[in-house]
């Protein structure tokens, strides 16, 4: 079967109709959920079916994920009680200062501010990114309290938060202490990550498809479609379509090794791609002819 490179994405010939785009975080598609847990199950290069090397085979802790989104997302939704007992949530921008300390910034006049003053100070803040690929990683809220200092300053004391993983669908729900988020560093390639996402499936589409099908131990024939949705420094997750199969498959794809920077990030991708063009072609390198000569000496 042949395949062609066409606006940046692979497609089978047979296959017709308008290239997918990204899933949202919230969507109607059928999709098989991916956890942490089954890719740290992979081995080798992030290579599943066919890995040799002892892979990290980890994601972002959860409490890491929050650090991260809360500090590449400078907006929320701020939900404050007011006098009379009713809730009302409000659009907020906010700051985190590398310590992990939330500053929110508030007109003075705002009803947030005047709901602060005459009810309660506790508060939650609803956070996700309004734009793909960050809004794919996921959502928090961070629930905690709001108490205005004598200089003016909004900071927002976390208590407890509920992580929605939009890309690791284990992780709904799921409960990170204020503590855990303050203590956590966020990625590396949380600022980069959105280039690296555009520039492979805009400019090197056919490496996410040989990646994961080799990750999956699926011939690349077989890959459907395939879009790299988020990088982080201990691996990538790309949306996948295997022919035959129902249901779209977020996969989890670990990095042989962290990455430290951008730079480092572009080299292992390029890695895993060559790895398993080789592997496809069961490449074998030719010996140098200095132990060519020494076997036919012998």
């Amino acid at each position: 079967m042949q395949r062609t490179l066409r606006s940046g994405r692979v497609h089978q010939q047979q296959r017709a109709g308008p290239a997918r785009r990204a899933m949202p975080f919230t969507t109607a598609r059928p999709l098989s959920s991916v956890t942490c847990s089954a890719a740290a199950a992979a081995n080798g290069n992030g290579v599943h079916a066919n890995g040799n090397a002892a892979s990290h085979g980890k994601c972002p802790t959860p409490a890491q994920t929050v650090r991260t989104l809360i500090d590449i997302v400078n907006e929320g939704t701020l939900c404050t009680v007011g006098p009379n007992g009713l809730p009302v949530g409000l659009p907020v921008t906010f700051s985190m200062d590398k310590s992990g300390k939330l500053q929110l910034q508030m007109d003075a006049a705002a009803m947030e501010m005047s709901n602060l003053k005459s009810g309660s100070t506790a508060v939650s803040l609803m956070v996700q990114a309004a734009t793909q690929p960050t809004r794919a990683v996921g959502a928090v809220s961070l629930m905690g309290k709001v108490e205005a200092t004598a200089d003016g300053a909004l900071p927002l004391s976390i208590d407890n938060c509920l992580y929605f993983g939009g890309l690791d669908q284990g992780s709904r729900g799921l409960q990170v202490s204020g503590e855990e988020v303050a203590a956590a560093e966020p990625d590396v390639l949380r600022k980069a990550a959105p280039e690296l996402v555009a520039a492979w499936n805009n400019e090197r589409a056919e490496d996410i498809y040989r990646i994961v099908s080799d990750f999956m131990g699926v011939p690349l024939t077989e890959m459907a479609y395939a879009e790299l949705m988020w990088v982080d420094h201990l691996g990538m997750y790309i949306n996948t379509e295997v022919a035959g199969r129902e249901a779209a498959e977020v996969v989890r794809v670990p990095f042989y090794r962290p990455v430290l920077d951008e730079r480092d990030a572009r080299s292992v991708i390029t890695m895993a791609s060559q790895i398993a063009w080789e592997r496809e072609r069961a490449y074998n390198p030719p010996l140098p002819s200095i132990f060519m000569d020494a076997a036919a000496n012998n």
